[in-house]
């Protein structure tokens, strides 16, 4: 059965989907079903809207509680050792605002209800086993001690507080040793209770299936989940900074940061062309080509839209030698301001558009990556729509809308500038 998905994963890789059809089940938006029959597969992706911003004051609480539920056992038998006796894949992760559970298996609908219902005996689990808290805390603590050695981890953690001070994103997902070695397995189960509600959950399907098993599957994983929504969202606002984190390498590694707009704006697609120009696209982007071609400060050097819940920014990361730090700096400064200039031909903007256009079908050529496409869609409360919306977006871009984005919809007064490495006077 092994060799069986493991085909079908090699398989999958070859194949070409054109504007997947996003269906809601049971008109409930928050359960999306993409039927695509190539290939006999089922993906599923349960999300709950909750992560380590709702720690509280047990930092890593979320995280814990996730890897912990996920390595016990169900009816005296490991849960993740149901998916292996038939082939199927199950992977878990927590992250800042929220957490995600994904199942592939077979499209023998049989079989992938005995898991989701394997998994949502995990969600309502009432006690756990003190070993499996334990080997977790220990592998956890241990990742924290390891994340304090490497550079880029520090650097990461710096943003997050920093830029954050005060929110629940301030600290890192895996948390804090103080707070992780505090943690019960009682906490645990309470934090549990309130995290895995019907209010929170939003499932993503996509593979050989109806809507009528798919309806099947989601009633099998939120079966006996309460209704009651108890874990509260509040505001936070990002903040700027100008920090640097001493370390002793050879390398130091920055991060500029300027607030923009989230996701779902509407001059989303007028920055994303902006930034695939700027920073985003690689050889022949203007960051590359000045810091990596011109000059030989770094291997590599990029920038990206990102954000969350309620903040949106630009981010340009690279690694250099301590001693060009400086430099790198000053050469961004002189892209940013070219940034927001944008003297750029229609020409070659419209040759940007196609090449964009091009990278975005080839996220669409597995069922994963369906599916992870599907899973922000329904996170991001976008069209159903998108696919085709996306397109035509993307082709009402020019110049002048670039332009007026840029002005309206950056905060190039508020960049933020953090780096980690040795100071080299």
């Amino acid at each position: 059965m092994k060799h069986i998905i493991l085909f079908i994963v090699l398989f999958s890789s070859t194949i070409l989907f054109a504007n997947p059809k996003i269906s809601s089940v049971a008109s409930n938006n928050n359960y999306l079903f993409v039927q695509l029959e190539t290939l006999p597969i089922i993906d599923i992706n349960i999300t709950f809207n909750s992560g380590s911003f709702n720690d509280g004051e047990l930092k890593g609480l979320t995280n814990l509680m996730l890897n912990t539920i996920m390595s016990s056992n169900v009816d005296n038998k490991k849960i993740i050792s149901y998916f292996e006796n038939v082939g199927a894949k199950l992977s878990y992760s927590t992250g800042k605002e929220s957490l995600s559970i994904t199942i592939r298996t077979l499209n023998d609908i049989d079989q992938a209800l005995v898991l989701t219902n394997i998994i949502n005996n995990a969600l309502r689990l009432e006690k756990l086993d003190s070993n499996v808290l334990k080997l977790e805390k220990d592998r956890i603590l241990r990742n924290i001690e390891d994340s304090k050695k490497r550079p880029a981890t520090l650097l990461t953690s710096s943003i997050s507080a920093k830029l954050f001070l005060n929110s629940g994103l301030a600290h890192q997902v895996i948390g804090e040793k103080e707070s992780v070695n505090k943690i019960t397995d009682i906490q645990i189960i309470n934090h549990a209770n309130k995290v895995f509600n019907l209010e929170d959950i939003e499932i993503n399907i996509v593979g050989d299936i109806t809507e009528s098993n798919s309806k099947k599957l989601i009633s099998s994983i939120t079966n006996k989940l309460s209704s009651n929504r108890t874990l509260k969202v509040s505001d936070y606002k990002m903040q700027s900074s100008d920090y640097h984190t001493e370390f002793d390498s050879t390398q130091s590694h920055l991060a500029i940061i300027i607030p923009a707009i989230k996701r779902e704006d509407p001059d989303y697609h007028n920055l994303l062309v902006a930034n695939y120009i700027f920073g985003g696209s690689g050889f022949g982007s203007w960051l590359m080509e000045e810091i990596r071609q011109k000059r030989g400060l770094s291997y590599s050097v990029y920038s990206y839209l990102a954000s969350t819940r309620e903040e949106g920014y630009l981010k340009i990361s690279l690694q250099t030698k301590n001693e060009n730090l400086s430099l790198a700096k000053e050469i961004i400064a002189t892209q940013i301001t070219r940034l927001k200039k944008f003297d750029v031909s229609e020409k070659e903007v419209e040759t940007i558009k196609k090449s964009i256009l091009r990278s975005f079908e080839m996220k669409t050529d597995t069922n994963k990556k369906i599916l992870n496409l599907v899973s922000a869609i329904n996170n991001l409360n976008l069209d159903l729509n998108y696919f085709e919306n996306y397109k035509a977006k993307l082709n009402q871009v020019s110049k002048s809308t670039i332009q007026n984005a840029l002005i309206n919809s950056i905060d190039f007064n508020n960049i933020s500038t953090l780096s980690v490495g040795k100071t080299i006077e």
